[in-house]
């Protein structure tokens, strides 16, 4: 596929996170923003939740692939890995707005520092290692936030 007919594809429109990927400023860190309205619903929805995690998740692999032969090694306008991610945060988590704003820092986080294990897993072939490493650190942040939720009550919906 040549560069110009992908930048405004359907395929650029879902890997980019419905173009939020193309903000020029922390396009991860504001498409996790934009997914945060969707996570807190489906929060109180798992049966919903997972699904849309699983089928983004599936969707992402190949999006992302085809992304990444055009526009280079895990390029920063695929964000469909943060949609996932925040998803994942999120999954049986019951939270307040408190718990939102605490669940979004913990994700980013483990999503930026990366621990040993995720950054081995971008190591994957094409979109498996872009979308892998984020629902690792989704799955991570969600342990800890989960956490949270019994020392801080506070943090959960009522």
């Amino acid at each position: 596929m040549r560069r110009a007919s992908l930048r405004f594809s359907l395929e650029a429109l879902v890997g980019s996170g419905l173009f939020t990927g193309y903000f020029p400023i922390a396009p991860a860190t504001v498409t996790s923003l934009f997914v945060l309205l969707p996570a807190f619903f489906l929060a109180r929805f798992p049966l919903w939740h997972a699904l849309a995690a699983v089928v983004i998740f599936f969707v992402g692999v190949p999006v992302a692939t085809d992304l990444e032969r055009v526009w280079g090694k895990d390029p920063g306008r695929v964000t469909i890995d943060e949609v996932v991610g925040t998803l994942v945060t999120f999954f049986l988590n019951p939270v307040s707005l408190w718990g939102l704003g605490a669940g979004f820092v913990l994700w980013r986080f483990f999503d930026i520092v990366k621990l040993p294990f995720i950054d081995k897993s971008q190591r994957l072939p094409g979109g498996w290692g872009i979308m892998i490493d984020d629902v690792l650190a989704g799955v991570c942040a969600n342990l800890v936030l989960r956490l949270g939720l019994v020392v801080f009550p506070v943090l959960r919906f009522h």
